[in-house]
């Protein structure tokens, strides 16, 4: 879990950062309680996935986790544009018309930050994520779509299982990294700053 900066969107794992008691150490603003990141509903849900996979419900886990990673990329390009002053009603439209994940990181990324969501990534320490994260889709669509699919699954084992698992973990830390750079060093946050 993570805290937020309500001042700049910094997100932080640090216990004591979520008091409020300890500066944002990226816009050095105190005070109340942070909000906890991802929201309490994504939180249960993370761990409904952990426990089918402590079920070994495989075929469950790859699709929910791959529903999960989806949702939290959804939330951080809603964050991207927040952080450069759209409202929730464009963002809202934005993200209606950009519905599959393909475009989101091919055309909707790009134009929010200037780069590729595999360099970024890769910039980050975490070059394989986007790889691995399509791979993923790819069995889950297999395995839900069947036939249409060159590939059909008709399971999904226990290693597929582990690697989404693998995949989620990730996640959660690169898309903080992804929100400290380009929404907490976005254009909302340099505005506070010099306020």
């Amino acid at each position: 879990m993570f805290h937020e900066c309500p001042e700049c969107l910094f997100l932080s794992p640090a216990p004591q950062f979520a008091d409020g008691s300890r500066p944002c150490p990226h816009c050095h603003a105190t005070g109340p309680s942070r909000k906890a990141v991802p929201a309490p509903r994504l939180r249960r849900f993370d761990e409904r996935i952990r426990g089918y996979h402590r079920d070994g419900e495989n075929e469950i886990v790859v699709i929910l986790v791959s529903t999960l990673l989806e949702t939290i990329f959804e939330d951080i390009l809603a964050r991207m544009m927040q952080a450069r002053g759209a409202e929730t009603k464009v963002i809202a439209l934005v993200l209606d018309t950009e519905r599959s994940v393909g475009m989101r990181l091919g055309k909707l990324f790009p134009t929010l930050c200037d780069a590729k969501f595999e360099d970024v990534a890769a910039e980050l320490g975490y070059g394989d994520f986007p790889l691995r994260w399509r791979q993923m889709r790819s069995l889950r669509n297999a395995f839900i779509h069947g036939e249409s699919f060159d590939n059909p699954r008709e399971t999904l084992d226990g290693r597929a299982a582990c690697d989404a698992m693998a995949l989620l973990d990730q996640a959660y830390d690169l898309f903080v990294l992804i929100n400290n750079r380009f929404v907490a060093d976005g254009p909302r946050s340099r505005r506070a700053a010099r306020a």
